[in-house]
């Protein structure tokens, strides 16, 4: 009996092995533009967190300074009440020494009420 099936070539064999190669470089290849492609897009991905992480910061020193100014404005507004209020306190204290001066008697106040009037008397007289 005779057989009919063809004897692979020496060629044909390495034909066949350098196509089979060929097609897992193909696939290769396709694997790693896949990888390329999803490389890019988290990279990008990435960029956009790092500019909106950029944009916040800026945000926060935006505020940070403008915090600073009104905390300094309040603390200059908070030393000049304190001054204005050494000042009352100061002013209290005068009026609180003269109120605590002895009065004069009254009798002494109306000798020198009658002194004055005796006084602008004799001057309108002159």
């Amino acid at each position: 009996m005779n057989d009919m099936t063809p004897i692979p070539s020496p060629a044909a064999e390495r034909q066949a092995s350098a196509l089979m190669e060929i097609k897992q470089m193909h696939d290769e290849l396709n694997a790693a533009k896949a990888a390329i492609a999803q490389l890019k897009a988290d990279l990008h991905r990435e960029e956009d967190r790092v500019i909106m992480m950029v944009e916040e910061r800026d945000r926060y020193r935006h505020e940070a300074l403008r915090f600073r100014k009104l905390l300094m404005k309040l603390v200059i507004r908070h030393a000049n009440a304190a001054m204005i209020l050494e000042e009352a306190k100061e002013i209290v204290q005068e009026i609180d020494e003269i109120d605590e001066a002895p009065t004069p008697p009254t009798a002494a106040i109306e000798r020198l009420e009658a002194e004055f009037k005796g006084g602008s008397q004799n001057d309108d007289n002159a």
